[in-house]
């Protein structure tokens, strides 16, 4: 009987320590300050795509159109964030379709300013063939203004 007790207390202790990761802040677009120049982050439009309560599985993923390269590109978010391991690297927007050969991903955003209707940031762009390999050729930063309005909270790495 000893033995089934003690068994039944690990269990419990032993799930008890279980932790979870993350390395993100979530801060609502209404939330942001001057405080946040500087700070690497992720924009997440429109909708929250957090996640961890999304009982049926919907796809929480918006998509964007951001000129560059004076095209109008469809971006989708790809958002790994589940309420247990939420990492900042394995959040990014990527292009839906190839554009000259390549799909190009933002890999993240620095904030650069924030006025009340706007935020300009800096892009960390990243330019991938088929393949997935990526070319370091093309410019990989590029300075962006979104309107606060399609905002809906930004991810901050902490």
């Amino acid at each position: 009987m000893k033995r089934i007790i003690l068994l039944i207390i690990l269990t419990f202790t032993i799930n008890a320590i279980a932790q979870d990761g993350s390395d993100i802040k979530y801060v609502g677009i209404n939330d942001i300050d001057d405080s946040y120049v500087g700070k690497l982050v992720h924009l997440d439009f429109y909708n929250r795509s957090f996640g961890a309560f999304n009982l049926d599985k919907k796809d929480l993923n918006d998509t964007i159109n951001i000129q560059l390269e004076n095209k109008n590109i469809e971006f989708k978010e790809h958002r790994v964030d589940n309420g247990f391991n939420n990492w900042f690297s394995q959040q990014y927007i990527e292009s839906t379709k190839f554009v000259d050969g390549y799909k190009i991903r933002i890999s993240m955003c620095k904030i650069k300013g924030i006025k009340s209707d706007s935020i300009t940031v800096i892009l960390f762009l990243e330019y991938r063939d088929k393949n997935g390999k990526t070319n370091s050729e093309k410019p990989n930063r590029l300075e962006y203004k979104f309107p606060k309005k399609i905002l809906a909270e930004i991810l901050v790495r902490n």
